[in-house]
């Protein structure tokens, strides 16, 4: 089992969670034969929940329990908040493990570094190949980020074309640097990028170049798509079953 820990650090909106939701559901896809359960997704993202609900639709009538309920001491077993998404394509079955991660008050859920380890330990029973842990952009403690920094095996940071955004992953380099473990870094991604406007005009410098000057490795590019509102919508209404007009994504596009 190898554990991949995606981050931006304390800076959201930059795309994180898409990523690591198509990250799952593409490895869980590619190695539909190699394990029965081969990717489990971890979302510590609790005060949003986006990945749950990307695969459960109508949350509320579908979770018993969430990790919210866990960290909060509500629940024993971590393993209760897990669930199974199943998808086929022609004749291809695949499985992807995704935990529960809503709540309805997400400030007083603390991320408790000693529960975080007994949710890894637990995940090991489900016997994947990968783990993916989405991070939360607050609400994580720092002995709570160090607990996963220490049991990845590798680290992708996300960031966007925004000073903050690099602050942000600045400040997990250190921590990697601190913590010597700059060997689980893999290419940082450079998440909406404009490539109109690719240079920063504050320092004059590319973005890519900030970028790979703070973790030292030359980032992965993901072109901003003017279309992006067009493709939120299709996914809202897809995966939520949302009617066209109840689609947040839709009545934004219709107002522009």
């Amino acid at each position: 089992m190898k554990t991949i820990l995606i981050t931006s650090g304390t800076k959201g909106g930059t795309g994180k969670t898409t990523i690591a939701v198509n990250m799952a559901v593409i490895l869980a896809y590619e190695l539909r034969d190699k394990a029965q359960y081969p990717i489990v997704l971890i979302d510590l993202g609790l005060d949003s929940g986006t990945a749950t609900m990307l695969m459960l639709g109508n949350v509320e009538e579908q979770m018993p329990y969430t990790l919210a309920d866990y960290f909060m001491g509500k629940i024993p077993d971590p393993l209760s908040t897990f669930y199974v998404k199943t998808w086929q394509i022609d004749n291809d079955i695949f499985k992807l493990v995704f935990t529960a991660s809503i709540s309805q008050y997400p400030s007083q859920v603390k991320i408790d570094r000693y529960l975080l380890k007994a949710l890894l330990n637990a995940v090991e029973a489900i016997i994947p190949l990968y783990v993916i842990i989405d991070t939360p952009a607050l609400g994580l403690s720092y002995d709570a980020l160090v607990t996963l920094l220490e049991v990845s095996n590798n680290v992708i940071l996300i960031a966007i074309p925004d000073h903050s955004s690099l602050k942000a992953v600045g400040n997990v380099v250190n921590l990697i640097h601190e913590l010597k473990a700059s060997n689980k870094l893999l290419k940082p991604i450079l998440n909406m990028l404009n490539i109109k406007y690719p240079v920063d005009v504050v320092s004059g410098y590319p973005w890519t170049k900030l970028l790979r000057d703070i973790v030292g490795i030359e980032p992965h590019v993901i072109p901003y798509d003017e279309l992006f509102s067009i493709s939120r919508q299709a996914l809202e209404i897809e995966s939520l079953k949302l009617s066209f007009y109840e689609s947040p994504a839709s009545t934004q596009f219709l107002s522009t």
